[in-house]
């Protein structure tokens, strides 16, 4: 349900009293129970705690608002910018409660961990913590998000977009990777920001690329399907330790380790990769040369083709796999391989999930959903897929015949380590199932207005591409004046309803058109070339491809997206290729 939708509901869900049952399982200690009953603004009166001693853990029971008293406000549509219109859920299969700020905004976290019995949120730029007003004689106590303010930046090293987190109980800090590579570290104790490690690149290509992130009890661990290894990053570690010896994916054979198709990490004794078709793989021993991958096989009970977007795990719980495009969670018991299907109303928005006693708690849009293992659905009950955002519906690929790109890595949010940035867009290079070359033609995804034509376009020359680079190098971000040199000779398109795509490193525009002409979905706006990139230099033309973008509502689309996720909007657009 989006925001504004949210709001025009709000007399149904006051009606409704709508309840939160909310576990969280850390350390021994189980928080459930949150109702929140709905008057006013969405408000509820308290009751005392009561505990209940078993032998493994604490429950308090405690019923409290879930936000101040604050009219709540429409949601800024950057958070998720393209499920905007996505349709309104229908009724949860488990209990939900919406997410609110310290003033009575709606918030679309990405992620939920829980440290010290306390939850954490994540989103792209932002980290939130539960918290609980005081209880007065005139006011009810209540919970909601407050702000942990993420500065500019940490130890010189800039503050960029924030990829997934995890708790680390040893340190009582909560460890942020951003989608540049560099780990941030949280003290929740301190409420203090610290730099964990800052990424810089490799010697020898590719760079790596840190998709999904593990703690392993000592160390943090990071796939990175670039150079097809498992990375471990002890604190204060410069240089990262190798899980197993090092095979390039363009190298690897049988017998070989692979993560070149690896979404998700989770550790529990072993290390689980999660891959993109939704198998999974564990790895025995803490490092090489004892790491051995061991097959996990097991069997989807249900229906549909596995779209895995995220990756969970905690000791004693089943694997949770979230398939954000079908709107379901599978879980599966790690000594048996037996699964379970959790089924989510079409409309929903499944992100980040919580293993917790009995079940699990996931973050739904701008809600709060607890689902008890006990609610499975049966096998035969069917999926009901996420669908397109309306506004993209009948786009199509800009390379005719093309098809998308099987590599995750030159999909938006992905790495640009040589000029310390993030890919906003998707690089269509020549081969599978794409033919691009020098020249060839790129055509308007949708009909719309050119709003950018560089036709009298004139590329960066050898001293100035070095002097952006050294720039980038020194301010350890790729600054937007930047950025836009890097993609050379582009053409932009409105398509109205705040959707823009960009077309960039084209050798030359299509000479016919203007600022302001009108394209149709098809037309010819440019042509493949390397602008941009370095490669038009003397000696140097080579790699030629398209750098295609979506903007939706002032962000790039995948945005605030794990890869697994940003992969399965793109299939929703465009299937196999248009």
């Amino acid at each position: 349900m989006t925001a504004l939708e949210t709001d025009k509901r709000l007399p149904e869900l006051r009606r409704k009293r709508t309840p939160l049952v909310a576990s969280v399982l850390a350390l021994g200690f189980t928080f459930v129970g949150i109702r929140a009953f709905t008057s006013g603004d969405v408000q509820a009166k308290a009751q005392e705690p009561q505990h209940t001693t078993t032998s493994n853990s604490v429950e308090i029971h405690s019923t409290v608002d879930i936000a101040p008293k604050a009219q709540p406000h429409n949601l800024t549509a950057a958070a998720h910018p393209e499920a905007r219109s996505a349709p309104p859920a229908e009724s949860d299969a488990g209990q939900s409660v919406p997410l609110f700020d310290e003033v009575g905004r709606h918030v679309l976290p990405s992620s939920v961990v829980s440290l010290e019995g306390k939850l954490y949120f994540l989103g792209p730029k932002h980290l939130w913590k539960i918290e609980f007003s005081e209880k007065t004689a005139t006011q009810p106590q209540h919970a909601y998000l407050k702000e942990m303010h993420p500065p500019s930046s940490v130890g010189h090293i800039p503050v960029q977009e924030f990829s997934n987190f995890i708790a680390c109980p040893p340190r009582k800090s909560l460890i942020v990777l951003t989608k540049s590579g560099d780990l941030l570290e949280f003290s929740t104790q301190k409420n203090q920001w610290l730099l964990y490690r800052a990424n810089f690149p490799s010697s020898g290509s590719p760079h790596p690329d840190y998709v999904d992130l593990a703690f392993d009890g000592q160390r943090i661990l990071l796939i990175d399907p670039e150079r097809n290894q498992i990375w471990t990053c002890p604190p204060g570690a410069k240089i990262l330790g190798q899980y197993f010896r090092e095979v390039m994916p363009w190298q690897a054979r049988k017998g070989d380790n692979y993560v070149g198709d690896g979404i998700g990490l989770a550790f529990d004794g072993m290390a689980y990769l999660l891959r993109k078709n939704g198998s999974i793989t564990k790895y025995s021993g803490s490092q090489k040369p004892n790491v051995h991958a061991i097959s996990f096989p097991y069997r989807l009970n249900g229906h549909g083709k596995m779209r895995p977007s995220r990756f969970f795990n905690a000791p004693g719980s089943p694997l949770y796999i979230v398939e954000r495009e079908n709107n379901r969670v599978v879980s599966i018991d790690k000594k048996t391989g037996q699964t379970n299907q959790f089924i989510f109303p079409k409309g929903s928005d499944l992100r980040g999930l919580l293993p917790v006693k009995h079940g699990f708690t996931i973050i739904n849009g701008n809600k709060l959903t607890n689902r008890m293992a006990t609610s499975a659905d049966p096998a035969s009950k069917h999926i009901n897929p996420r669908g397109v955002d309306s506004r993209l519906d009948g786009f199509a690929l800009p390379i005719l015949g093309g098809r998308l790109p099987a590599h995750q890595g030159v999909f938006p949010g992905a790495r640009r380590l040589y000029r310390y940035g993030i890919h906003s867009g998707v690089d269509f290079f020549n081969g599978g199932g794409s033919k691009v070359a020098m020249g060839t033609p790129a055509h308007a995804a949708e009909s719309g207005k050119i709003i950018r034509i560089d036709r009298n376009f004139r590329d960066m020359d050898g001293p100035t591409f070095n002097r952006v680079m050294t720039q980038c190098a020194r301010e350890h971000q790729t600054s937007e004046p930047n950025e836009d040199l890097f993609r050379g000779c582009q053409v932009w398109i409105d398509h109205g309803n705040r959707v823009i795509t960009k077309y960039a490193h084209l050798t030359k525009v299509n000479g016919s058109l203007k600022d302001n002409s009108y394209v149709n979905r098809g037309d010819v706006v440019g042509f493949v070339g390397v602008s941009g990139t370095g490669q038009n230099l003397p000696g140097q033309t080579k790699y030629p491809h398209l750098h295609f973008e979506i903007w939706l509502d002032g962000h790039y689309l995948g945005w605030g997206l794990t890869p697994g996720e940003t992969l399965g909007v793109y299939e929703d657009i465009f299937g196999s290729g248009k």
